[in-house]
C-alpha cells in the first residue's frame, strides 16, 4: 500500500516515537509477567494494544491519519501510562490529570467534528453548523463519561486507584472534559461559518487531502 507523500514527510519521527512508547509498554508487561503482577500485566497489555489502533485503522480501513495526530496519540499514551501511572505523575503533579483530560476532550471533539463534517461534505448527512458542533460536543463528552465509568469499574472490581480522590476526581474530570469539548465545538462552528479556525482547518484539510480515495468511494 503506497502512502501519500504527506505521511512520508513525518514518517521517521512517527516511527521513532511510537516505537519508543511501545517498547516501554512491552518492557513493563515483561516485568509484570516476571513478577506475576497480573493487574499490571492486564493494564500494560491493554495500553500496548491501544497503541496499535492508528496502525490498525490504516491497514484495515485504509484511513490515513495526519502524522502529527499519530505522534500526539503516542505521546498521550506515554504521558498517561508511563508517566502518569507508572511514574506517579498523577500523584506528584495535581494538574497532570486535568491536562490529559483537557487534551483528550479536545482531540475527541475534533474527531467527532471530522466525522460529521465528512458526512456533510459527501452529502450523506445535511446538518447546520450548530448541529455539527453540538454533535462533536456530545461525542467528546460521551466518551469522557464512558471513561469515568471504566475507571469506577476497575476501582470497584479489581481494587485499582484510577479515580484517585473518588467523586471529586470524577466530577473535576467531567468539568474539564466539558470545557475541552466546548472549545472544539465552538472552533468547529467558526470553521464552518468562516473557515478561520486554524486548528480545525489544518486538521480537516490535511485529513481530506490524505483520504481523497476514501471520500470518492463514499460519494
Amino acid at each position: 500500500m503506497k502512502l501519500p507523500a504527506i505521511i512520508t514527510k513525518n514518517l521517521k519521527a512517527h516511527i521513532v516515537i511510537s516505537t519508543i512508547v511501545r517498547l516501554s509498554m512491552l518492557g513493563i508487561l515483561i516485568t509484570a509477567a516476571a513478577e506475576l503482577n497480573f493487574l499490571l500485566m492486564f493494564i500494560s497489555s491493554v495500553m500496548l494494544f491501544v497503541s496499535f489502533l492508528p496502525s490498525i485503522m490504516v491497514r484495515r480501513f485504509k484511513i490515513f491519519l495526519p502524522p502529527e495526530l499519530e505522534i500526539t496519540f503516542s505521546l498521550f499514551l506515554f504521558a498517561y501510562f508511563i508517566l502518569g501511572e507508572m511514574s506517579r505523575f498523577f500523584l506528584i503533579y495535581w494538574w497532570w490529570d486535568l491536562m490529559l483530560h483537557s487534551f483528550a476532550a479536545f482531540m475527541l471533539g475534533l474527531i467527532g467534528f471530522l466525522i460529521m463534517y465528512i458526512f456533510h461534505m459527501t452529502h450523506k448527512v445535511r446538518m447546520s453548523a450548530a448541529l455539527t458542533s453540538i454533535f462533536s460536543f456530545c461525542f467528546s463528552l460521551s466518551l469522557g463519561v464512558l471513561w469515568e465509568m471504566f475507571e469506577f469499574s476497575m476501582d470497584y472490581s479489581f481494587g485499582f486507584n484510577m479515580q484517585k480522590s473518588g467523586l471529586r476526581d470524577t466530577m473535576t474530570d467531567l468539568v474539564v472534559d466539558t470545557l475541552g469539548a466546548l472549545l472544539v465545538s465552538v472552533l468547529g462552528f467558526l470553521y464552518i461559518k468562516s473557515g478561520k479556525a486554524y486548528v480545525i482547518k489544518r486538521f480537516v484539510d490535511k485529513f481530506t487531502s490524505m483520504n481523497r480515495r476514501l471520500l470518492r468511494n463514499i460519494k
